[in-house]
């Protein structure tokens, strides 16, 4: 009677963790992380994204200061390509490129 007294206490305590483990993992999924920033406070931005193959990419990613760069990115390193400075109230053909 007695290892049956344990072995139900040992299966009850494990169920109880489970139990918070799994409502943890849930919370966590539901409302995400509280130090996660939303993405209107970020400081770069990634607009677009093209690859090339399995690990060549280009990025292109808008920075602070109407700015957005050009980045390629190989398995060696990453490049700057080009860096593009937005005016206010531009269109397309009114923006500066800049290769680097």
């Amino acid at each position: 009677m007695d290892f049956a007294l344990q072995l139900l206490r040992l299966v009850g305590s494990l169920a109880l963790v489970l139990a918070i483990f799994f409502a943890c993992i849930y919370g966590l999924k539901r409302w995400g992380f509280p130090l996660k920033k939303p993405a209107s406070q970020a400081l770069i931005e990634v607009v677009s994204k093209h690859s090339f193959g399995p690990r060549h990419h280009m990025i292109l990613v808008k920075v602070p200061g109407n700015q957005s760069v050009l980045i390629g990115i190989s398995p060696q390193n990453m490049n700057v390509l080009a860096t593009i400075r937005e005016t206010p109230g531009s269109s397309a053909e009114s923006t500066d490129i800049e290769k680097l």
